[in-house]
């Protein structure tokens, strides 16, 4: 089995309370880790800039495919968690690398999966998914890309999404968290808001919250705890949380998210991606 990956990797500045962490992140990269630990053929498309680009060696030495479109600077994200909950971030964007363009996403190769995992509103543009649409047999987006504003001073506002009515009947799998759910419905309640994103036409829903997943498919409700986790590792739940889904889909909607709930519960125990252990 093949999956493609497609957005900015992010020079990641995680700051818990009083400590400092620079490492590599971005949906894509948390996500491809996961792809790979389970032997599936692993592509990601990204952008950054030359000099960054032994940040991300590992993604190579771990086996992914990794096709680096040129950049003059890397996406590059400040996250701050003030807090113990993990869900209490606050971000602001240092740098953003350049969007994807549509001969970008002429080069993306057909494929079983592909999942689109943006950093921020107009990296990839909306159109792109009419086009990705036709060249995977299923296709995820992460709300995130769709939902992030940038600012003239880098802060980091969620609004909600425009063309979400247009756009999400042509998605197999659409990922939210807990924040981007009310967002996009006005909605607290996860269960509630669920319901609303199921409205405009995705096949299936998944959302992360503090203390756990839910899947919404074919009109039933599944659900699972994440174990013992730390803070440091919270960065990439949800990147991890969807890619672990997509690649135990096939296993049926309980179990794949069975399995989903104990690799996000491993990734969280450390900073960094999962690797599984073999």
């Amino acid at each position: 089995m093949k999956i493609v990956f497609i957005g900015h990797v992010s020079k990641d500045i995680n700051i818990f309370k009083s400590k400092e962490q620079i490492i590599p992140g971005g949906g894509v990269y948390y996500g491809a880790f996961v792809a790979r630990s389970f032997s599936f053929d692993t592509i990601v498309y990204t952008k950054l800039a030359e000099e960054d680009k032994n940040l991300f060696k590992d993604m190579e030495d771990y086996g992914i495919n990794v096709i680096t479109l040129p950049s003059r600077v890397t996406t590059t994200i400040q996250n701050i968690y003030p807090t113990d909950n993990p869900d209490d971030r606050v971000s602001r964007m240092i740098n953003k690398a350049e969007p994807f363009t549509d001969k970008d996403m002429d080069n993306v190769e057909d494929t079983d999966i592909i999942h689109i995992s943006g950093l921020w509103h107009g990296e990839i543009l909306e159109c792109f998914i009419e086009k990705l649409r036709k060249r995977a047999n299923v296709l995820g987006l992460d709300a995130q890309g769709f939902l992030r504003n940038v600012d003239i001073e880098g802060n980091m506002l969620y609004r909600d999404w425009d063309y979400k009515e247009k756009y999400l009947p042509l998605i197999d799998v659409f990922k939210v968290d807990s924040r981007e759910a009310e967002v996009l419905t006005g909605i607290k309640d996860h269960y509630r808001a669920i319901e609303e994103i199921s409205k405009w036409g995705p096949r299936e829903i998944i959302l992360t919250y503090k203390d756990g997943i839910i899947l919404w498919a074919q009109g039933k409700f599944y659900e699972e705890k994440f174990g013992c986790w730390t803070l440091e590792g919270r960065t990439g739940r949800g990147d991890t949380c969807m890619a672990g889904y997509l690649v135990h889909r096939h296993l049926g909607y309980e179990p794949a998210l069975k399995k989903t709930a104990e690799i996000a519960t491993e990734k969280m125990k450390n900073p960094g991606p999962y690797r599984r252990k073999r």
